[in-house]
């Protein structure tokens, strides 16, 4: 039996779930943050429309203002993003008892043994994709591998409902190519002590 493991990302989560509750932000730039009257704080989280215009999460509200003065505002309601980031792992334990949640927003969970039941574990996992989004129109990011660190690495490679394979058959094409930075636990001074080694890249590390 072949192991299957996911990783989903629940893209830009604080903000889609504020446009899953109110469909109209996802005509404006939106961001979910700080006070918009007294412009402090930070972007939480940030709708396609606002990334369009430059906003970066963990900016500034006074940067973001900067560039885009008609950025609208949402006060963070984290009773809703607990509620239905868990109706989201929900979906994942109808079909295996293996979740293991990574924050609010993301989770491994492992399809293996539910093969048995459910046929292929890829297509299985792009079926809870689609049930996801069907059920409460959130758009979740996948990855698909052997193993946690890569499936994790494929759900950061297209956050827009994405879907990525990284199998044996194409781990060095795919993964040794990226930076070492993208590595689950290697934060930025991490990557500047590997760097001052020469290791730049995953296969860098990887062949040390």
């Amino acid at each position: 039996m072949k192991k299957v493991i996911v990783h989903s990302d629940l893209n830009h989560c604080y903000a889609q779930i504020e446009e899953m509750k109110n469909p109209s932000l996802r005509s404006i730039p939106m961001a979910v943050g700080g006070s918009e009257e007294k412009r402090n704080g930070i972007i939480l989280a940030k709708n396609d429309l606002a990334k369009a215009c430059g906003i970066k999460t963990g900016e500034s509200l006074r940067e973001a203002f900067r560039k885009c003065p008609s950025l609208l505002i949402i006060h963070p309601n984290y009773d809703d993003y607990i509620y239905y980031t868990e109706k989201v792992k929900d979906i994942y334990r109808k079909y295996t008892d293996e979740v293991e949640s990574f924050g609010l927003d993301e989770a491994w969970f492992d399809l293996s043994h539910s093969q048995t039941l459910y046929g292929d574990g890829i297509e299985l996992a792009r079926k809870i994709q689609q049930e996801v989004y069907r059920t409460y129109g959130l758009k979740v990011s996948m990855g698909v591998s052997f193993n946690k660190i890569f499936a994790k690495l494929g759900s950061d490679l297209d956050k827009n409902m994405g879907f990525s394979i990284i199998d044996e058959s194409n781990f060095k094409e795919v993964v040794w190519p990226l930076p070492v930075s993208d590595l689950l636990m290697v934060g930025r001074h991490t990557a500047l002590k590997l760097e001052a080694m020469g290791i730049y890249t995953i296969k860098d590390l990887a062949t040390y």
